[in-house]
């Protein structure tokens, strides 16, 4: 079965889907098969950031309009997307169990995938908890910013206290520097810790990259050469770190792809 990994903030404009993409895109060129869902359903913007245009998406999936598979694009690099919608005239809660009930069915039976990285909307609502329940792995993304630790601590605490969720890795982003990030988790983690029973792992950082900004601003992808000389080596120290307790973990494919000294 599929690996899932849920890339989850609690706040918005942390980078969260930036990261998602970047995430996906690495392990798709050198861990396995990969399937990027986007399971916002109002401001869905993966797909801005891959530069492709979908003719469904999810909504029509969770709708009944077509299957899942039918939904999934092919991108030129290999990876596959299931994208959300924006700007939607849907019911979100409404959507929240449906949504639930095909990333069960994915787990099962998206046999052609490795890994499934899910961008996780926004906030604490049913439709994220449900998405985080289902995961192999939940991701949280940090700002060093006091909005943010907040936001993060409730998504936690919901996690907990409505789908008993345990265990979290957590990735600070845009930090100046690697003692800077660890300084930044350090805090929430003591904050975290001091309220709930939960464990809670330091997955890495990734810096503020130019290039990286310029993505999201101007919805275009990454150069590759960029990606793999600078982006790549970050991704795998923090895949290295979320899959450290997975039994059979064996890192990037080294035949097909070899990863620059960071």
């Amino acid at each position: 079965m599929p690996t899932i990994i849920s890339v989850a903030s609690g706040k918005g404009g942390v980078g969260k889907s930036s990261l998602a993409v970047n995430m996906s895109t690495r392990l798709q060129d050198g861990y396995g098969p990969t399937l990027l869902v986007d399971s916002d359903l109002l401001m869905a913007n993966s797909h801005v950031l891959l530069n492709t245009r979908p003719t469904v998406d999810l909504i029509d999936v969770l709708e009944g309009r077509c299957d899942w598979r039918e939904a999934v694009q092919k991108l030129p690099n290999g990876l596959s997307l299931l994208p959300g919608r924006t700007a939607a005239n849907v019911l979100v809660e409404s959507d929240a169990e449906r949504l639930k009930d095909l990333l069960h069915g994915l787990k099962t039976t998206a046999h052609d995938f490795a890994y499934i990285i899910v961008d996780v909307p926004a906030g604490s609502g049913t439709g994220v908890m449900n998405t985080v329940s289902v995961a192999d792995h939940t991701m949280v993304v940090l700002l060093g910013q006091a909005t943010s630790f907040v936001d993060a601590y409730a998504l936690i605490k919901n996690a907990y206290f409505e789908k008993n969720v345990t265990s979290f890795s957590a990735v600070v982003n845009m930090a100046k520097s690697a003692e800077q990030a660890k300084m930044i988790f350090d805090n929430f983690e003591r904050t975290v810790l001091s309220f709930l029973p939960v464990k809670l792992v330091y997955a890495g950082y990734m810096p503020k990259m130019s290039e990286i900004n310029a993505s999201s601003v101007h919805g275009r992808s990454i150069d590759r050469d960029v990606m793999k000389a600078r982006i790549y080596p970050k991704i795998d120290s923090i895949l290295a770190a979320l899959f450290a307790e997975d039994a059979g973990y064996t890192g990037p494919d080294a035949v097909t792809f070899h990863s620059p000294a960071p």
